[in-house]
This record gives structure tokens, C-alpha cells and sequence, in this order.
């Protein structure tokens, strides 16, 4: 489930909205998939739940991000 966003783009991109933050965010070529990985993302009971399909690479983040994962949206997001 989706507790918050980084920032305001993010969230804008998953309501749907084509904000000028959005915009920065990520291209909007990509808005589609990024909507669905966040849609995914906010459907998951459990955090191994995203491990299927195997193109989101979950992963976990390290340093002090070690209690944070990711997932890809494509090679380069």
C-alpha cells in the first residue's frame, strides 16, 4: 500500500494529473507504466507480492535507505 509520495510529481502522475511536476518527474511516455507499478504497488498485501512479475527487480535500497525497497520502471527509472 502507498503510504506517501516522494513528491508531488509522483503522486500527480498516479491521480492521473499532467502537472508540470509531473512532467519533470518522468517522462510522460512512461506515465502509463509508472501508473501501473504504482497501482501495483498500492494493491500489494505484502512486499514479496512484487517480486511477480519479475520486471519489477525489486529491490532493497542500502545505506541509510536499507529499510526502503524499489522497483524499476524501466533500465533507466
Amino acid at each position: 500500500m502507498i503510504v506517501s509520495f516522494k513528491n508531488r510529481g509522483a503522486e500527480d502522475i498516479f491521480d492521473g494529473m499532467a502537472s508540470k511536476l509531473a512532467r519533470k518527474y518522468c517522462p510522460k511516455s512512461l506515465w502509463p507504466v509508472a501508473r501501473r507499478k504504482m497501482d501495483q504497488i498500492n494493491r500489494v498485501r505484502e512486499l514479496k507480492e512484487l517480486n511477480i512479475p519479475p520486471g519489477n527487480r525489486l529491490e532493497r535500497l542500502q545505506g541509510n535507505r536499507g529499510n526502503q525497497c524499489s522497483i524499476r520502471i524501466n533500465q533507466q527509472y
